[in-house]
């Protein structure tokens, strides 16, 4: 049973490679003859090459026989062993019932369609043409041929019935039939493999074809002929063994009758399969056991495994002011491994793996990472934190009830309540908030303030104080349309009406243009202009297209009826292909980094380099990108939402631009584009730079 199931397992792998080979290089070539030909023999050997097997040859080593006492080698095998092998065998057993009860009823369907031919035959007007026999026939509505018999209806007319007869007659006379028969059975066999019922398709296709292309150099009314295959399209094949006048009727079928000339060297497409035939081969070899000659051998040769390398780390970690610093958490990324510094400063690690970084962290300090260095003491020096509270500062009230770490205010008072209470008892009313920097607060409260300040604004107070109020669009009732569709809509329209500019193609200019536009209340388009680094010339020719965007229809929420700001992105990619799509910020499968965010620290910490120039001149600060993740898992379209310094600004843009390619974000299943920021941190310390 195994060799059987085996057998179809490689049948169907045959039968896979070749459709896979026909439909990638050879479904839209004209050698009809030739195509059918490979149909044929891709069947034939899709049924006989799994009986090939290559066999390699793979030397072991003799095996040491022990003798029983008897002098001889005994195997027992128990009774619970004996079960346990048959229990194996049953879901094998199971499979091929399932298989042959399939076959049995495909084949039961087979002799479904003769019988109905047979019964087509016995009512139907005959008439004999040669060794064509024509049947007229009420059952089919649909002409096709099966064998030498054609069959009609009789509703089609008598220039349609000559023009059909025509075109069945090259399945008659080149025996399509018999390719037929072969790919029936193939489907009996392997019912359950999908490319087999794709392969009887494209056989019955390029019978289709072969047909059609000598049926046109025979008949004396092409256009006829056309239209009598128009007349059929509606019209199913209802026989399996049968070929049909109408089958396979695609756009390109027409395509495919215009008279066209083409090199002879594609045929050498056909060499193609060579590859395939060779990769299979291989995959299903078989491995032949030699057991190695010993005799005459009297050493035994132990090879000792190579030490195991065991890294270790030890260093001192000093406060800003040079002094020891206890206390420190060093932890060992992506490993449980953590430790604390004692009292002189130290830790010391033993048997860390290799491409790991050292984490430092301590309350009111910077999280500092480093690379650990094997070869001598490290020195790590720790960096304040200037934006750190320490809740023990932050002073109790007069009736001891602690104060919150940020002051509370709404609408212009001060509050006890935390920013949770007050948005969730605000609700839809909530308008707008603004956070103040602890010196923020106190010079505008007067008092010492620890934890900064959070105001907070009604949207009708907001309003008052001629603060711009951003709506917040909960639904599609909310948003204007354009034509009738949901805004995004307006994305398509434009990229499908945006050309190429020929100055940026002549100076080989892509990438990603942003442009931002605004739809007013009275449903025109205005502040139309180009976002960010998006270049001149693709920026405009985006902007043109946006500007003679028709009247939209405001929001059937008659509230939201209020100035509209949105932005189309597209990619431009030469020679003179303009594409795009929604750019999503949040989706439900977020992109994901080979291996992680730790990964992604990782890469970028080890490919940095601090500009020497920038080191020199004493600048650091946090660069901020936004970058698009593409469908394709690309990493494209760097920008620097918040920057430091150009030097420090284009090494940010340099390692974020070899980044490897990433898992894509999906929105409901399916691949698309997603917006990234990362900060990168760049600061000095005693003269020796810190990346993070």
């Amino acid at each position: 049973m195994e060799s059987i199931a085996f057998y179809l397992l490689r049948s169907a792998a045959w039968l896979a490679g070749f459709t896979v080979v026909y439909i990638l290089f050879l479904r839209k070539e004209r050698f009809f003859r030739l195509k059918r030909a490979y149909l044929v023999a891709g069947v034939v050997m899709s049924l006989l090459l799994p009986f090939v097997t290559i066999h390699y040859r793979v030397e072991l080593p003799a095996p040491v026989v022990q003798e029983t006492p008897a002098g001889t080698m005994a195997q027992t095998i128990q009774p619970q062993a004996v079960a346990e092998q048959h229990e194996q065998k049953s879901p094998l057993t199971l499979f091929l019932l399932v298989y042959t009860g399939g076959m049995v009823l495909f084949m039961f369907r087979t002799l479904l369609h003769l019988f109905s031919l047979y019964r087509a035959l016995s009512t139907g007007s005959v008439s004999r043409t040669g060794d064509t026999v024509m049947v007229k026939t009420e059952k089919y509505t649909s002409a096709f041929s099966f064998f030498n018999y054609v069959f009609i209806n009789p509703s089609v007319s008598e220039q349609e019935a000559r023009e059909i007869l025509n075109h069945e007659m090259v399945h008659l006379k080149q025996k399509h039939w018999f390719d037929l028969l072969l790919v029936e059975m193939m489907s009996l066999i392997q019912w359950m493999n999908p490319f087999v019922w794709i392969y009887s398709a494209l056989v019955r296709q390029n019978h289709e074809n072969l047909a059609d292309e000598e049926a046109l150099q025979s008949t004396s009314d092409p256009a006829g002929y056309r239209a009598a295959l128009l007349n059929q399209v509606f019209n199913a094949r209802l026989i399996s063994l049968s070929n049909s006048f109408n089958f396979s009727f695609y756009t390109n079928r027409f395509e495919m009758m215009k008279k066209k000339t083409y090199s002879p060297y594609r045929k050498l497409k056909m060499l193609l399969v060579l590859p395939l035939m060779a990769g299979m081969l291989f995959a299903f070899a078989s491995p032949t056991f030699i057991y190695a000659d010993t005799a005459g051998t009297t050493e035994l040769t132990i090879t000792q495994p190579a030490p195991l390398i065991q890294n270790t780390v030890r260093g001192v970690v000093y406060r800003e002011d040079g002094t020891p610093f206890p206390g420190v958490n060093v932890n060992v990324s992506g490993t449980s491994l953590s430790v604390n510094t004692d009292a002189s400063g130290r830790f010391e690690f033993k048997g860390i793996p290799e491409n790991v970084i050292l984490v430092f962290t301590y309350k009111g300090y910077k999280y500092l990472p480093l690379n650990p260095v094997t070869d001598k003491e490290m020195t790590v020096r720790m960096e304040p934190d200037p934006n750190y509270v320490d809740p023990a500062t932050v002073k109790p009230d007069a009736s001891g009830k602690q104060k919150p770490k940020q002051l509370v205010v709404v609408d212009g008072e001060l509050t006890d309540q935390t920013i949770s209470e007050v948005m969730e008892r605000m609700g839809n009313d909530f308008g707008l908030a603004k956070s103040l920097t602890p010196k923020e607060a106190t010079d505008k409260y007067g008092e010492e303030i620890a934890g900064g300040a959070v105001e907070i604004y009604s949207r009708e107070k907001a309003r008052e104080l001629g603060m711009t109020v951003p709506l917040r669009r909960k639904s599609q009732d909310d948003f204007p349309t354009f034509g009738g569709n949901f805004h995004l809509a307006f994305t398509d329209w434009v990229i499908s009406r945006t050309k190429y500019p020929p100055e940026a193609s002549a100076a080989g200019i892509e990438g990603w243009a942003h442009v931002s536009f605004t739809v007013e209340p009275d449903g025109t388009i205005s502040n139309v202009k180009p976002k960010g680094t998006t270049n001149p010339l693709l920026g405009n020719a985006l902007a043109e297209v946006i500007k003679t965007s028709p009247l939209w229809e405001p929001p059937k929420n008659p509230g939201m009826n209020e100035p509209f700001t949105s932005e189309i992105t597209a990619k431009f990619s030469l020679p003179d292909k303009v594409g795009g799509g929604e750019v999503f910020v949040v989706v439900e499968n977020m992109p994901v980094y080979p291996g992680g965010d730790a990964a992604l620290f990782k890469f970028i910490y080890e490919n940095i380099k601090y500009p020497p120039v920038a080191k020199e001149q004493g600048i650091q600060g946090k660069v901020i990108l936004r970058f698009m993740i593409a469908s394709d898992g690309a990493v494209e379209d760097i920008t620097v939402v918040r920057g430091v310094d150009p030097l420090l600004d284009a090494e940010a843009i340099r390692v974020m631009s070899i980044l490897p390619d990433w898992t894509p974000g999906t929105q409901g299943g399916k691949p698309v584009n997603v917006w990234y920021s990362v900060p990168i941190s760049f600061s000095l310390s005693s003269g020796e730079e810190t990346k993070k």
